[in-house]
């Protein structure tokens, strides 16, 4: 996938000038040579970059989308891997990191504002990872990236480096001019300034709903900008802010169409103010801007095109969820299982006891999912030239955080009262788990968002389809011959003829099946949620969530599958487990699809849905909660 070569330069005039200027034997002189100390060094830094050939494949269709349409790409099955080098390179980098992060002059620290801090990660390349060599990056692929931010999580200001990678620098890394990058993104990974993302106003919503606004001035010099800016992780420290403002808005007969545009804002600057807020665990701010005059040469990527630039890095950023909450899922099974052991001491009969060794299979179980789907959806961006993941990193984001926060919540019930201290381990991890829950996006939200792309990709190739479905008195040939193709699929008995067995290890093929199963179901499913809902689909959301659980069901069995298969081909140690922990998890999600698919139709399920909505509507109604009290009484 990728080769890498030492780059040698053949001028080395300019090395002996150099060198010359800098051995001057001269005892008077030799004060002045502290400029040429760095201008070596610079030279021996570019003198030793490794450059980076990709060799990508093309691009192939979408995988999830597609499986709304019972297309399912066998390719995907190939979980990806790096080379042999490049595993060395990267065990011995984060390796390095961790190191780093574990001496006590960095463990102490509790604010992004340390420049030791920063600095110390500068000194190991561990700021802007996927940033140019010649801007002192590491040029990172997206695996190489998972297995950084995996390190990053482990320290208690994990969080906090995950935003500042993810959302503040690779910004600047993939949309910054030239010119701006080196005035801006390159202190920035030496460690010496710090960046913060501004995308959320104070009543945020959607990117259309957005209040902060920008007006160019006449003589087309300066942006003036005004709004406020809420939850700004790293705020307080940050010595440059990348903001999102509206700076058009194009009325139309039917709607108002909103452009945005970013800026690079120094946050020193005359109008810029903010303040603390407290009580959550990261440093978080409220930023206000009033006449705020910005440059036009700060303006990052194109004018009026920011959306793209906001959605491209928040997809980005639901694929760091994986790496972040992978790591915080292991160290509080690690935590807990260190817990049950120490207590056992006592006790010798807990930790054999049949709820703890079940708790401890489920959470391994689904952690091993949570990786899965992490690994794999990067391994897509890596083999694979602009592969479309949108919503596989929707589904990492979401399937992650609920791995871990699931994993928590067992974490608090299996620790007990010493789970009542803020201070035990169990709370400091729930506390970091509900960051990537409810910071920027809520899961409702992101599950809403993977149902309507699927089916706004799949409306597109199965339209006429839909338009014969809705209207069978006039398509009577058609809809009888749908009633007889159709009858295994309204029976819950779909034909497996994927023969996804084929491409996995043999001991996997029980759970191939439980694939076949559930990717058939997914199909019948988008055919029918279109067919009774049509346009109006947007607006139920119930069965859109249903949708997206069986979408995120498929994903995950497709990965750990993938993931097993080659774990076991290649002998990995312990890989027997591997096989069970897929083989267990595809049966659970194959349940949770039949559940999910058979209330589409069931006439109690679908009655139970309309009774759950009636008592909403009446206590929307009402505005409370309508029941009488227990103990009332009527006469």
């Amino acid at each position: 996938m990728y080769s890498l070569r030492r780059v040698t330069f053949k001028n080395d005039l300019i090395k002996n000038t150099l060198l010359r200027l800098h051995s001057t034997s001269i005892e008077t002189a030799s004060k002045q040579t502290g400029p040429y100390d760095s201008e070596l060094k610079q030279y021996e830094r570019l003198t030793n970059l490794t450059k980076r050939t990709r060799q990508k494949k093309p691009q192939r269709p979408p995988f999830v989308k597609n499986l709304l349409l019972g297309k399912f790409d066998t390719e995907i099955l190939v979980f990806p891997q790096l080379e042999n080098e490049e595993c060395d390179y990267l065990t011995r980098d984060t390796g390095n990191l961790k190191t780093l992060l574990k001496q006590k002059h960095m463990v102490n620290v509790n604010s992004m504002g340390d420049k030791n801090f920063r600095q110390s990660l500068s000194d190991i390349q561990s700021i802007g990872l996927q940033a140019s060599q010649f801007l002192d990056g590491r040029e990172s692929t997206p695996m190489e990236v998972m297995k950084f931010l995996e390190t990053y999580a482990d320290h208690d200001l994990g969080n906090n480096l995950i935003y500042n990678e993810q959302l503040s620098v690779q910004t600047l890394v993939k949309y910054a001019s030239e010119a701006l990058q080196k005035k801006y993104l390159f202190p920035v990974i030496k460690g010496e300034k710090l960046l913060a993302f501004c995308l959320n106003d104070k009543e945020f919503s959607t990117l259309s709903s957005m209040k902060t606004k920008a007006e160019l001035t006449e003589d087309g010099k300066y942006w003036i900008l005004n709004g406020e800016k809420m939850y700004v992780v790293n705020g307080v420290s940050a010595d440059y802010l990348i903001v999102f403002a509206v700076t058009n808005i194009s009325n139309n007969e039917e709607s108002s169409d909103v452009s945005i545009t970013a800026f690079l804002v120094e946050k020193d600057v005359q109008g810029v103010s903010w303040r603390k807020i407290d009580g959550s665990r990261n440093e978080v701010a409220q930023i206000s801007f009033q006449n705020v005059q910005i440059p036009v040469e700060n303006i990052i990527g194109q004018v009026h095109k920011a959306d793209h630039i906001a959605k491209d890095i928040i997809s980005d950023f639901r694929l760091s969820c994986g790496a972040a909450c992978s790591t915080l899922s292991r160290n509080m099974i690690n935590n807990l299982l260190q817990t049950i052991l120490k207590e056992s001491v006592e006790d010798p009969v807990l930790y054999k006891s049949e709820s703890v060794r079940n708790k401890l299979g489920k959470m391994a179980m689904n952690l091993y999912a949570a990786e899965s789907i992490t690994y794999l959806t990067a391994g897509l961006q890596d083999w694979y030239d602009n592969q479309d993941v949108t919503i596989e990193s929707a589904i990492v984001k979401v399937l992650t955080s609920e791995v871990a926060y699931e994993i928590a919540k067992i974490c608090l019930e299996s620790v007990g009262i010493s789970a009542n201290f803020k201070d035990h381990w169990s709370r400091k991890y729930h506390d970091r788990v509900l960051d990537y829950l409810t910071l920027y996006e809520t899961n409702e939200s992101q599950k809403l968002f993977i149902a309507l792309m699927g089916l706004q990709y799949a409306g597109v190739k199965l339209s006429e389809k839909i338009k014969k479905l809705r209207n069978p008195l006039f398509h009577g040939t058609f809809a009888l011959s749908r009633i007889w193709t159709n009858r295994k699929n309204v029976f819950d008995n779909p034909d497996l003829n994927l023969n996804l067995s084929y491409f996995l290890h043999p001991s996997l093929q029980q759970a191939s099946l439980h694939l076949e199963y559930c990717a058939k179901r997914l199909e019948y499913g988008t055919e029918m949620i279109l067919t009774k809902h049509g346009l109006e689909v947007m607006n139920k959301h119930v069965d859109l969530y249903r949708l997206a659980d069986v979408m995120i069901d498929c994903y995950a069995m497709t990965a750990v599958l993938a993931r097993a298969s080659r774990s076991h081909c290649i002998g990995l140690r312990n890989s027997p487990f591997e096989l069970l922990l897929a083989s267990n998890f595809c049966y659970f999600a194959r349940m949770r699809v039949k559940n999910n698919i058979l209330r589409y139709y069931y006439v109690e399920d679908l009655n139970s849905d309309k009774n759950l909505y009636d008592i909403g509507k009446q206590m929307t109604k009402s505005r409370e909660y309508i029941i009488q009290e227990a103990l009332m009484r009527n006469f």
